[in-house]
């Protein structure tokens, strides 16, 4: 064999050779990228009832109890709806929470809400040993609010009550309110006029990991990251349903609302 025959085949084969490393690097940043890529997106209620969904028990209840000789009557259920396309809650009596059917844990979920808002002397102070709200009208105390992977909640209240749209989760922790109600984030406390009054708002919700992100009609209000290491909350790393919480405060005889919209989620 000559030389130049020998170095014909040693750059042929050194050919060969990057065009099968180029190829095995395409594939990994394909296999990558399909990796990472968002699931499609799914709306989370198909507009007309609430399939898909559970109501969940509610706290409370009427009628016997200790000392009555009777066990203490159920509370009766929320009363949950739907009318043209929106969802709507607060409406009547019961309470209970709305709960998904299906389990999410690394998740993108958009919708639109809108809050009732009544009560014009608010406060977002804490008085007294029991760290009490000092709003003089409770129904300034009025909100809602979505759980996900069991020990999350974004809250959806009025932030001049100091009830934030932000992240909270019931953990004792230095600063914890009643010892054991943190905000991770107090969200759109740093955005005074953000969230839109007796109006639809815009929510993005993402939770990757630890990274818990929202963003509240187009601007970042949360971007939080929380890896919880107490045993007592390793279910929060973990799929779980969705849960919207039924509206409520302590203000006898008044009856305000909750409605969203445009709901859907991907899977991240």
């Amino acid at each position: 064999m000559t030389i130049t025959a020998i170095f014909t085949g040693i750059r042929r084969s050194i050919r060969v050779a990057a065009a099968a490393s180029a190829a095995a690097a395409i594939v990994s940043v394909t296999q990558g990228v399909l990796a990472q890529a968002p699931g499609p997106w799914k709306p989370l209620f198909n507009g007309k009832d609430l399939t898909g969904w559970t109501i969940a028990a509610g706290r409370g209840g009427g009628g016997g109890g200790a000392g009555s000789g009777t066990p203490a009557a159920p509370p009766p259920p929320a009363n949950w709806k739907v009318e043209d396309g929106v969802l709507v809650g607060g409406q009547g009596g019961g309470r209970g929470s709305l709960v998904s059917n299906d389990l999410y844990k690394d998740f993108e979920l958009e919708l639109d809400f809108m809050l009732a808002e009544h009560g014009t002397e608010c406060s977002a102070e804490l008085i007294g040993a029991e760290q009490t709200n000092a709003s003089k009208e409770r129904t300034c105390l009025y909100n809602s609010g979505i759980s996900f992977r069991t020990g999350y909640q974004l809250n959806l209240g009025r932030r001049e009550a100091g009830e934030y749209i932000g992240i909270v989760v019931h953990r004792k922790a230095p600063g914890a309110i009643r010892g054991n109600v943190l905000w991770l984030d107090r969200g759109d406390d740093k955005f005074p006029n953000l969230r839109k009054k007796q109006d639809w708002n815009q929510l993005r919700i993402s939770a990757k990991g630890p990274q818990l992100t929202v963003f509240l009609n187009g601007t970042k209000i949360c971007d939080v990251k929380d890896d919880p290491t107490d045993p007592a909350e390793a279910k929060w790393k973990e799929a779980a349903p969705l849960s919207i919480q039924w509206p409520y405060v302590n203000a006898p005889g008044f009856t305000g609302y909750v409605k969203y919209r445009n709901m859907r989620i991907r899977e991240l």
